[in-house]
């Protein structure tokens, strides 16, 4: 990316400020300047590579092992990260044009828990040995870095970003190499809607583009450019019930990740406000809050000093505006911005994102100002935004997952991808998992708080009758609340009582072992299923 573009502001990179025609004029290209257009796209079809991965993933049900290896084959292409303070002090103009500064960049699924990373350019026969760098999970993407300078022989550029979000109907390429084949492939299409959609990856809801170019299993990480031949998203997901649908992380998202590692050296994630709203599109609802003036008007639409917003619920504990906001406020605006009763906001012309949408685009430190209507009086606060920890995470940052065995009782973290492997959402599951299942939405109370669960009871005569327990919640030992994994193993070691008792939610289960034979039965247990470590946390 030039300097000039990374001198943008974030604003003006995150959220459109040209009108609809502005933005589609300023993306067709003169036709003086088609000459030259053949090298150009042979030197960005150079840049596009194939991504060969070994999965290990860990078993979240034995979380001591990993499952059996898995092979896949993706995409991706050459970027340069932005320029830090770092780079510019330390390398002058000719070092900064060499390739010290460029990166794969692809899809996390494509390299998540990679025990073998390669990198094949494109017409070439020998592969790369890459490093993951850097991962965004919530977002999908991922950087690597290739290990061996041999890689970046000839001119290997890095592609360019588009400037802003297309505009609809806009033409697009999508890059890659699908299942199919091993030549690159080049499919053909429109951008047809932009809104916030869920990431699979990390159940997380981001602004995504919808395309009707073909997205087959392959395409993952490989770009997806416009007639300039700039990159404006990256082909991440389908839709199965559905064809020629596909999903693309637009460029807002892309360059948002990009000057979040600019900014701190590493990948954060995605600001939040912490709060739960609750749309206000009935009228009964808004009179109550004294949001339209004129009761005797039938169509408050059109009473211009009637008001419009969301009211907040409730305010997560972590939250960084917890106090400033309260509950039963209602936000009117966002930084000027109108948001509407049901949570939405102007985007572009004929567009409207939620309001989370918004948030999103800005950084840690940053602040929002929020006009609310607070006792029915406008106010306007200065809210800081942060990244919030979810209660349940929706994955371990390609770490194995953490646990504890205590005399054959095996702990885990509660995660999404253990309800995955429990078949949660199956149609029909046991009252245990259900009971999980309720608390995947619980708000974060401590940074460090987890909630623990007893995977399973591996058998031996100390825990004898116990071993039919499995997907637990437990909440108490001897008493005292666990809040975490490392939390019970501090419990554990600390009472001196003769028993230890583990209570557990759903029917008031209780558990009680011996206290002088636990850590004889933790170490034969141990032994006998090969588990080096009784425990291992994150």
């Amino acid at each position: 990316m030039s300097e000039m573009a990374a001198a943008v502001s974030s604003k003006n990179i995150f959220w459109p400020e040209q009108p609809l025609e502005t933005v589609a004029e300023s993306q067709v290209s003169d036709d003086n300047e088609e000459e030259g257009n053949d090298d150009d796209l042979s030197s960005v079809l150079d840049s596009i590579v194939k991504i060969h991965c070994t999965h290990s993933e860990p078993d979240y049900l034995i979380p001591w092992q990993k499952q059996h290896q898995s092979g896949s084959f993706s995409s991706g292409f050459v970027i340069s990260l932005l320029p830090n303070q770092e780079d510019d002090n330390n390398h002058n103009n000719e070092h900064s044009n060499s390739h010290h500064n460029k990166r794969i960049m692809t899809n996390a699924h494509a390299v998540e828990y990679g025990s073998m990373v390669q990198v094949q350019r494109r017409g070439e026969e020998r592969k790369y040995e890459a490093i993951v760098e850097h991962m965004a999970n919530e977002c999908d993407l991922a950087i690597l870095r290739i290990k061996d300078e041999k890689f970046w022989h000839g001119d290997l550029q890095a592609l360019e970003f588009g400037a802003s979000l297309p505009a609809l109907q806009t033409e697009v390429e999508v890059l890659g190499y699908p299942t199919g084949g091993d030549s690159l492939s080049i499919t053909h299409g429109v951008v047809s809607r932009i809104e916030r959609l869920e990431y699979t990856q990390a159940s997380t809801r981001l602004l995504a583009m919808q395309v009707d170019a073909a997205i087959n299993p392959g395409n993952s990480g490989g770009p997806v450019i416009n007639e300039d031949l700039q990159v404006i998203g990256i082909a991440f997901q389908g839709l199965d019930e559905a064809q020629n649908i596909g999903y693309v992380v637009p460029v807002t998202v892309i360059q948002h990740v990009l000057h979040d590692i600019q900014k701190s050296q590493k990948y954060n994630g995605f600001c939040k406000l912490g709060v739960d709203f609750a749309c206000l599109e009935n009228k009964a609802f808004r009179k109550s809050l004294g949001m339209i003036k004129n009761d005797n008007e039938e169509e408050e639409d059109d009473d211009d000093d009637s008001l419009s917003g969301v009211m907040i619920k409730t305010i997560e504990p972590t939250s960084p505006c917890k106090n400033v906001l309260k509950p039963k406020d209602v936000i009117l605006k966002l930084d000027g911005i109108p948001v509407a009763n049901d949570g939405k906001i102007p985007f572009r012309p004929g567009e409207r994102v939620s309001l989370t949408c918004y948030i999103q685009t800005h950084f840690i430190g940053d602040t929002v100002q929020v006009r609310v209507l607070r006792e029915r009086q406008q106010i306007t606060l200065d809210c800081p935004v942060n990244v919030i920890q979810r209660l349940v995470p929706a994955h371990f940052g390609d770490q194995s997952p953490p646990y504890l065995i205590v005399a054959g009782l095996v702990f885990t973290a509660l995660s999404i991808p253990y309800l995955e492997a429990s078949r949660a959402w199956d149609d029909y599951v046991s009252d245990n998992i259900s009971n999980l299942l309720g608390k995947v939405h619980e708000p974060l109370e401590h940074d460090s708080d987890q909630i623990v669960v007893l995977a399973q009871v591996l058998a031996h005569r100390e825990n004898l009758g116990y071993d039919h327990l499995a997907d637990l919640c437990l909440e108490k030992v001897n008493g005292q609340p666990v809040r975490s994994l490392s939390h019970l193993k501090s419990l554990i070691d600390t009472i001196q009582d003769e028993y230890l008792q583990f209570e557990f939610q759903l029917e008031n289960e209780i558990v009680v072992l011996e206290r002088s034979q636990v850590e004889q039965a933790t170490k034969d247990i141990c032994k006998e299923h090969s588990v080096q470590y009784s425990y291992c946390f994150r």
